[in-house]
């Protein structure tokens, strides 16, 4: 069983990798324990050979993913691609990986858990919209498009879905459609902060209050803050580190935020905020936690919609768009805006439109 237990060069967490009736799986077992991860292992093993037995099918699009991309490593008379059209598809390849993992991380989710019928006309439409704002050519666009429909074709063919989004995509053109944002109520977060033991009882009200990602806010310490001797807004800033793409920022802090942090109490062995008495200091996976924790309180939402809430209260507020863009680290103005005008106002869309500085 060890060898199907793995840690990626990127990741601390242990993955799976098996194949079964000559189809492959990865996928993360989220944990850092390899005794924990190998009997996941053993279960996931069961159940995947208890599905292929059956005909069902259980697919993860990072799986898919990863098969095609290795593939173009080596010349395959079924499709005869040339070296440098090879070279090409991969380049595409790797920033479709990138900006899928943007569209999902924004949802509150993990690209390696998705499955490859998660990958629908909708997650086309907004890779090319996020491709358009960071400011790629069409052609560019054009190319990446190609080597995103051999992709699906490849998983296509495999029998993991049924229709290739990207062909769909290619026919109906941008008719963009969101998913719709849940905003969680207070009453619901204080449920699920009454429910979550230790340090964590103060996590969501933080996120609430900073517009945060989960696993970036789970790792700051307190060394990561600033002027917390003279604790007034204005004065108080955090700097995050653990960042998506590895994007230090760093962003002023309102009272909301620092009143909790005055509230947490302080360990003497662990350096983080939200501390523990495990051997890494802080809760490694508050993600899934949480997750646990949500379904047990009636949560309503996802811990990753604390965030949008924090930005549709500011823009609201009259926090100009450019503002919440770069305090909640959105890589374009324009995600912002298709993200949350939306919830807006035309009057509060020109407000958040008006001036950059606007709330500054």
């Amino acid at each position: 069983m060890a060898s199907h237990v793995y840690t990626p060069s990127n990741s601390k967490s242990y993955y799976l990798r098996v194949t079964i009736d000559r189809k492959e799986y990865r996928e993360s077992l989220r944990t850092t324990s390899k005794r924990v991860a190998e009997k996941k292992a053993r279960e996931r093993i069961k159940d995947l050979r208890g599905k292929a037995e059956r005909g069902e099918t259980d697919w993860l699009f990072h799986a898919g993913f990863t098969v095609f991309y290795e593939s173009l490593d080596q010349p395959d008379e079924d499709h005869g691609w040339s070296d440098r059209t090879r070279t090409r598809y991969q380049t595409s390849l790797r920033q479709i990986g990138v900006t899928l993992m943007e569209i999902f991380e924004e949802r509150g989710e993990d690209i390696q858990l998705v499955g490859a019928w998660e990958i629908g006309l909708a997650e086309v439409t907004e890779f090319v919209a996020l491709r358009k704002d960071a400011g790629v050519s069409v052609a560019t666009i054009n190319r990446d498009l190609t080597a995103f429909t051999h992709l699906m074709a490849y998983i296509k063919n495999k029998k993991w879905i049924e229709v290739n989004p990207v062909q769909l995509f290619e026919k109906q053109g941008m008719r963009e459609r969101l998913p719709q944002i849940v905003l969680p109520t207070q009453e619901a977060i204080a449920r699920l902060s009454e429910r979550a033991p230790g340090t964590l009882t103060f996590f969501p009200s933080f996120l609430e209050e900073t517009g945060g990602r989960i696993t970036e806010m789970a790792m700051i310490k307190w060394s990561d803050l600033s002027g917390m001797d003279r604790p007034v807004e204005g004065n108080v800033t955090l700097t995050l580190l653990n960042t998506k793409g590895g994007k230090v920022r760093t962003i002023t802090l309102r009272q909301q935020a620092i009143d909790i942090l005055l509230q947490i109490p302080r360990s003497n062995r662990s350096p983080f905020v939200f501390w523990n008495k495990t051997e890494d200091g802080y809760y490694r996976a508050a993600a899934n936690i949480f997750w646990d924790y949500a379904q047990e309180v009636d949560f309503g939402a996802r811990m990753h919609d604390l965030r949008h809430k924090f930005a549709i209260e500011r823009l609201k507020e009259g926090w100009s768009v450019y503002r919440v863009q770069r305090y909640i680290g959105h890589g374009s103005v324009k995600t912002t805006e298709r993200y949350y005008f939306r919830y807006l106002s035309q009057e509060q869309q020109e407000v958040a439109n008006a001036d950059g500085n606007v709330g500054l």
